[in-house]
């Protein structure tokens, strides 16, 4: 797509430096010890901040605070205005202390509704909006296709490309039409795999026909619906590739036959290419430090996230050689420029803060309870236990098995819930069978919830040490009253409890999915969600 005649005259104004930094996001987190912001971008004159949590960690700052440092950050750059990222996933809350979280994005693939998905991402645009963030980094666009997957699981919104295209679709468009860049992830599709690409370059073993249904379909369907941004993997796809290096294929951050080839001629993706973050094991690995930056770019990538600030020298030094042509600058440099134009970004009176009204806040909760709540899957029910009357549940058991330090925190939604209906909860951490065992005869009604998704902690999606102790002693006594929730993968039902005579997913361990589990299991709702996911029941 060729540039606008305003793209091309601020582009005429830029010099060199400037234009290297147009491909730059970097963390707000590096900044903070940074005296003179004004002096520091007028050396590194960036494109992009990133700002709020990151998705494998916990929410730090609030909406005060995430809203007052982009507005610093703006107003301290010359030139060209910064575009602020962030990983609003499961929408905002997640990042943003005080804005709303959502269930995660398979909620949304068990609740299948377009109309839930173009809402999701109309709120998180709003939320987003407030803070002063124009840009996430999001929906991801993975299949989770292998349960093993350590790092996809829940931040998919399921395995079947059919479920997939029209709810991303549907998610991009709810955020571009209100005002935030959507960016389509990790490109060419995580959840094959049976590891991390945080720790490793890992690979999506699709064949070529199968890769162009599967994944590739996908993508190509939020190409068409015109998303704005696409984030690059550091995850390779042989099928596609033909070169290696030490024998081993490339990740798409550093395939030029991946982003340049396939993304951007095959699949005509006009929009930016943004890099996972190059902090990574996936990426790190492959060339010296300054040099692997040098060659993501030259790959196809127009945004690189989180390069070491090396990188504008070596750039110059590589446009000077011609080792990268102009050209290539000026392409990604339009790209980006696009992007921030169809935002408005360029527009003389632009504000990037969108004050949020208290129907619009009012709003986004009440989407994250519809989503919740039309999502719980009921895999099992042997003996027709539920619901359960409140007046049978006057006390519970509420055996919480995650390798969560803070479950009395995690489920505290869940605890309040309860006894919101008169039941009296004692909270117990991954019991052990002897404690199960003494204390099960006490109570009328024991809940054994699960918590784990991705990241938390990093590995594998199973349950180690004392979560492990608490998965052997499930259902060791008062299986006849036990209800199990799985408040994050949803392949446990499976691998740990076939002795269950209830099991239910709820998808998300946030607020408002554990308040509708406990709507649902007092029926004052139902369970109207279908699985996402393929699962081996017996």
């Amino acid at each position: 797509m060729p540039a606008s005649s305003r793209v091309i005259e601020l582009m005429k104004r830029m010099g060199v430096r400037e234009k290297i930094g147009q491909t730059v996001v970097l963390n707000e987190n590096d900044l903070r010890n940074v005296k003179d912001i004004a002096a520091h971008f007028a050396l590194f004159p960036v494109g992009g901040v990133f700002v709020g949590s990151e998705v494998i960690k916990d929410a730090v700052d609030g909406r005060a605070e995430v809203a007052a440092r982009t507005r610093e950050l703006a107003g301290a750059c010359p030139g060209a205005p910064l575009v602020f990222a962030s990983d609003m996933e499961n929408g905002c809350g997640s990042m943003v202390k005080g804005l709303t979280p959502f269930p995660h994005p398979m909620a949304l693939g068990a609740a299948g509704s377009e109309k839930l998905a173009y809402d999701y991402g109309r709120y998180t645009a709003l939320e987003s909006r407030s803070v002063g963030v124009q840009w996430t980094f999001s929906p991801v666009a993975d299949l989770n296709v292998n349960f093993r997957n350590p790092v996809t699981s829940v931040r998919s919104v399921g395995d079947d490309p059919g479920l997939a295209g029209p709810l991303l679709s549907s998610v991009v468009r709810g955020m571009q039409d209100n005002g935030l860049a959507a960016c389509a992830k990790h490109f060419p599709g995580d959840g094959m795999d049976y590891r991390d690409q945080h720790l490793t370059t890992t690979v999506n073993h699709l064949s070529k026909d199968d890769w162009l249904k599967m994944h590739g379909g996908v993508f190509k369907r939020l190409i068409d619906e015109g998303v704005y941004s696409i984030m690059t993997g550091h995850i390779a796809l042989p099928a596609f590739q033909a070169e290696s290096r030490g024998g081993r294929f490339l990740p798409a951050t550093l395939s030029r036959e991946l982003s340049t080839a396939l993304l951007k001629q095959q699949l005509g993706f006009s929009g930016v290419i943004v890099s996972d973050a190059l902090v990574m094991g996936g990426f790190i690995k492959w060339f010296e430090r300054t040099q692997a930056l040098i060659e993501c770019f030259k790959a196809g990538t127009d945004m690189l996230l989180w390069p070491d600030l090396s990188y504008f020298d070596a750039m110059e030094k590589a446009l000077d050689s011609g080792e990268v042509p102009v050209s290539r600058l000026d392409d990604a440099v339009a790209r980006v420029l696009t992007m921030k134009e169809k935002l408005g970004m360029l527009s003389a009176g632009y504000k990037a803060h969108r004050p949020i009204s208290a129907d619009e806040s009012a709003g986004a909760g009440a989407l994250a309870r519809e989503v919740a709540e039309k999502s719980l899957t009921l895999l099992r029910d042997r003996r027709g236990f539920l619901p359960v009357s409140p007046a049978d549940a006057g006390k519970v058991l509420l055996a919480a098995i995650t390798p969560d330090d803070k479950a009395f925190e995690r489920f505290a939604a869940l605890k309040s819930a309860l006894e919101a209906r008169g039941c009296a909860v004692d909270v117990r951490r991954n019991p052990w069978f002897s404690e199960i065992d003494r204390v099960a005869g006490g109570y009328d009604l024991i809940v054994y919830a699960l918590e784990r998704t991705p990241h938390r902690p990093m590995g594998p999606l199973n349950f180690w040490g004392g979560e492990a102790a608490g998965i052997w002693s499930a259902l060791a006594s008062g299986s006849e009253k036990s209800v199990v929730v799985s408040f994050g993968s949803p392949y446990f039902c499976a691998e740990y409890f076939d002795a269950a005579d209830v099991f239910v997913n709820a998808y998300s361990p946030v607020p408002a999915a554990q308040e509708a589990f406990v709507r649902a299991l007092f029926g004052e709702a139902g369970f109207a969600g279908k699985s996402p996911v393929r699962l081996d029941l017996k």
